[in-house]
């Protein structure tokens, strides 16, 4: 006589994993990822929360799983960013300073303008020759500190410091000389004259 299987009341439980993959050798992360994921126990106060699938295909080509990348988050170390390095500040030059062609001999020249003028100073030499360029010599447009150089040049005046034109920076700070329509040119104003023909005083 065949025995009727029992009817209860209780629950049976079967789990029944197979798992085949093919991956590069020595790569275990993502099988071992889901293994885990297969046999992580079911929490009993809620809803089976499913992982998401584990792609095969893509763990044979090479391509990384989002749960992998997470997971592996320990092989990476957070680097500071660095701010970029700002290059060395290049030293400013003075520029040297070279004799241009000018007609300093024709009358008036500047070696009889400078005898009614006499400059005592570097700065004086400055203004006597801006003064001497302006007034009789219309055709040189923009006075540089080329034109100033051969100027003391031809008088022989003191011409070899390093920085030439510091005296004449210094008049123009002192609101004795202008600027030119040009940068690095310069034209003596009416201020600076004054104080030119206050020379012929003695």
């Amino acid at each position: 006589m065949v025995k009727k299987p029992v009817k209860g009341n209780g629950t049976t439980k079967i789990r029944f994993i197979m798992l085949e993959a093919e991956m590069p050798e020595g790569d275990l992360t993502q099988i071992t990822n889901a293994i885990q994921n297969a046999l992580r126990p079911v929490s009993v106060n809620g809803p089976r929360q499913f992982g998401r699938p584990v792609d095969l295909v893509s763990a044979d080509n090479g391509v990384e799983d989002d749960d992998a990348v997470v997971d592996n988050a320990d092989d990476y170390e957070e680097v500071e960013a660095q701010p970029k390095a700002k290059a060395p500040s290049k030293a400013r030059r003075p520029a040297k300073r070279n004799v241009v062609g000018m007609d300093l001999t024709s009358d008036v020249s500047l070696k009889a303008y400078a005898e009614q003028y006499p400059p005592k100073t570097d700065q004086d030499r400055f203004l006597v020759a801006l003064m001497f360029l302006k007034e009789h010599r219309p055709n040189v447009d923009e006075i540089t500190g080329d034109h100033l150089f051969t100027c003391f040049k031809s008088m022989g005046w003191p011409c070899g410091a390093k920085d030439f034109t510091q005296p004449l920076r210094t008049l123009k700070r002192d609101q004795l000389v202008d600027g030119g329509k040009s940068r690095g040119t310069y034209v003596i104003n009416h201020v600076g004259e004054g104080r030119a023909k206050k020379l012929a005083e003695g």
